[in-house]
């Protein structure tokens, strides 16, 4: 480009007048670019003082190849004062050239060259980076590669004619660019580069650059400082620092859940700074939020968010929990994960409910100061009947405190039942005790009901065997080894919690011991029991039961108020029974048993045998009044009688095993002699003991 130049010089030059090359000089003011691409160049009027100019000799070249494109001869300027030239021949919206121009004397009469200025040409297209703009532009000084110092101002046009200027870019005298930030959300852009000339004729202007650019330029992320539990709410609540989009709108929450990030809030408010789920669980989860920004470019008429943060970041979240009967509570914590607070400590906080039950929580207490990357604490020594409330609050470096949820722990003790009532101990057939127990129907936990006996000749009750129970089950024990026969045994049941602690014991029942004697020549049993204690309500009375053999059916045979406790039998109307008498009470609750019947007791059976009543005659005379021999018995087991005649050489002459048939003094169809003659008696009381009886009838034998 400087060799065309030179050569243009030196070729006018030649044959000049040394005296006038100061004279006919001329300067590049500006070329303007209109939208048509044509471009218009202004310089100076000659300087003439000698009056010899006689034209302008416009030359145009590109920059890139150094060629001249044309030349043009101005000799009559439309404005000798500011003479320019309108170039419609070349389109300055395609490519960028430069003039300079040469004044003219007349022939033999050399002028001077003006310096190079360069229309600024001016593209503009959607840059790689979605949302920009990349704007390319030449110095206006590009054909003779050295800058005139200045700033280009690259310009946008708000409304026709209202340009704005967006960079102002020093003038580095060769090409330069800029990357313009997409703030429109779609549309046609329009730019241009102008610098301002030292002339007030005019100023340099690019030609006018247009595209259609949209703003693909999403906001960039909010940073979360930190999510925590509304105090009272126990609501998440997710705090960010706000974004710095000039054309934020405002911010979509989502929730993350297992990888995945759902939508769950728009909030049109690009002022906004903290958002509250009010569906938040975080009482039972960690709760994990993440949030976008979006601008103003909408997509179908919805907002168009950008990238939420790489990371999800959550709540605080704190479980408390204590072993069965323990005064320590243990608190465990994680989360407050990609926050962008830093935590500096842990304090766990503390509050007592007064009185428990009633809401009224007191003030918060610090339990302790942590480390910042604590997990766990154990509070010890609350006091049992107490409820308290726990709450984490992480300090960070922002001067934030992060809450966590709440939990709330009941350091209840398992109290006793109201009751645990003996409903009976009723001595068995087999002997054993059945002792029947109700439980408190209102008692919601489980204890252990531990049966204890005492012996009548024990002081002390001892441990026999547990069941566990909860309220209105009825528990059922079985006492098989005790010697009912011979005592009364006496029942407790205590009440033991899941601590291991006796909270209670119930009433007390005694058994019956039934005893009595037999008397032989009154003809009569006395019995005489132990009374029973203690019903639910009080013993009402007793009924005595009576049966005379083996396997015969018990009846009742009285009834007695409670203060009796011994009766006499009178059993001489009995004499054809066995003689073995067996007797039981039972004792009578005045108040009924859970399911309106009576409630009971029984004795054991005790079993008297009145000893058998044997009368033998001492003769029998055959043909008189007394003519059989059989013996009178009472209070025997007649099917097990036996009767033997002997004569006096020791034969058995008559046997009989019927009570009835008697000797009626015959043998061998005829009567027997007279004498004397041994008999053999054996019968069986009713307990099965044999007796024996011998002794001698006379036989006489009449008319």
């Amino acid at each position: 480009m400087k060799s065309i130049r030179t050569a243009l010089l030196l070729g006018l030059l030649i044959g000049c007048c040394p005296a006038l090359w100061g004279q006919l000089e001329s300067s590049m003011m500006c070329v303007e670019v209109n939208q048509a691409g044509n471009a218009s160049v202004n310089w100076t009027e000659a300087v003439d003082p000698a009056g010899v100019f006689a034209s302008y000799t416009l030359h145009i070249f590109e920059p890139s190849s150094g060629l001249v494109l044309d030349t043009y001869v101005i000799d009559s300027p439309t404005d000798p004062v500011n003479p320019g030239f309108v170039n419609t021949t070349y389109n300055a919206n395609t490519t960028e050239l430069c003039y300079f121009v040469v004044t003219e004397g007349p022939a033999g009469v050399f002028g001077s060259s003006s310096d190079t200025l360069c229309s600024i040409h001016l593209t503009a297209e959607p840059s790689l980076t979605p949302g920009m703009a990349s704007l390319d532009f030449n110095s206006p000084r590009i054909g003779s590669a050295a800058s005139d110092g200045g700033n280009l101002e690259v310009q946008l046009e708000d409304d026709p004619g209202d340009w704005n200027t967006i960079a102002s870019i020093p003038d580095n005298g060769g090409m330069m660019s800029y990357e313009y930030e997409v703030e429109e959300c779609s549309g046609d852009l329009n730019f241009r580069v102008f610098k301002s000339s030292s002339y007030v004729q005019c100023d340099q202007k690019s030609n006018q650059a247009g595209s259609s650019i949209s703003d693909e330029l999403d906001p960039d992320p909010p940073v979360i400082a930190y999510i925590q539990v509304d105090s009272l709410s126990q609501l998440a609540i997710i705090h960010w620092e706000p974004s710095e989009a000039s054309d934020l709108a405002g911010y979509i929450v989502y929730r993350c859940n297992a990888g995945f990030q759902m939508a769950i809030d728009t909030i049109y408010n690009p002022s906004a700074t903290y958002y509250v789920d009010p569906y938040s669980n975080a009482v039972t989860y960690i709760e994990s939020y993440n949030v976008a920004a979006f601008d103003s470019c909408y997509v179908n008429g919805a907002p168009d968010p950008g990238a939420a943060g790489t990371y999800c970041a959550s709540s605080i979240h704190l479980n408390a929990s204590r072993l069965p009967c323990s005064d320590v509570a243990h608190l465990d914590w994680n989360g407050g994960f990609n926050i962008d607070a830093e935590i500096t400590s842990i304090g766990v906080w503390a509050a007592e409910e007064t009185p428990t039950g009633s809401g009224n929580w007191g003030n918060g207490i610090l339990l302790a100061t942590l480390d910042d990357d604590a997990s766990s604490y154990a509070h010890e020594g609350a006091a049992f009947g107490s409820t308290f409330r726990y709450e984490i609050v992480a300090a960070t470096t922002s001067g934030a405190g992060i809450r966590s949820n709440k939990r709330s722990l009941d350091f209840s003790y398992p109290g006793a039942p109201a009751f645990t009532s003996m409903r009976r101990a009723s001595v068995a057939d087999s002997g054993g005790v059945n002792i029947i127990v109700d439980l408190d129907p209102n008692s919601e936990e489980v204890h252990t009901y531990i049966l204890q006996r005492k012996r009548a000749i024990d002081e002390l009750f001892l441990d026999y065997d547990a069941q566990e129970g909860i309220g209105g089950v009825t528990l059922q024990f079985a006492d098989l080894n005790a010697a009912t026969d011979e005592m009364s045994y006496a029942y407790r049941v205590r009440v033991e919690n899941y601590c291991g602690d006796s909270v209670g014991v119930s009433n007390m029942a005694q058994t019956m011991h039934l005893q009595g004697i037999s008397d032989t020549q009154l003809l009569s049993n006395t019995i005489q029991w132990t009374a029973y204690a203690d019903f639910p309500g009080s013993t009402e009375g007793y009924r005595i039961y009576r049966r005379n053999q083996q396997g015969a059916a018990t009846e009742l045979i009285a009834e007695v108020p409670p203060q009796v406790s011994i009766w006499e039998d009178d059993v001489s109307n009995l004499l054809y029974s066995p003689g073995d008498f067996c007797y039981l009470i039972e004792a009578m609750d005045s108040q009924s048993g859970p399911t309106g019947g009576m409630n009971y007791a029984l004795s054991n059976e005790m079993c008297l045998t009145q000893v058998p009543v044997l009368w033998v005659p001492n003769a029998l005379l055959i043909g008189g009044y007394n003519d059989v021999f059989m013996p009178v018995v009472s209070f025997a087991d007649f099917d097990q009688y036996h009767m033997e005649i002997h004569n006096r050489w020791g034969d058995v002459i008559f046997s009989s095993d019927q009570i009835g048939f008697g000797w009626n003094g015959m043998h061998m169809g005829v009567p027997a002699p007279e004498g004397s003659y041994g008999y053999f008696i054996s019968i069986r009381d009713g307990a099965g003991r044999i007796y024996e009886t011998t002794g001698l009838v006379h036989l006489l034998v009449g008319e």
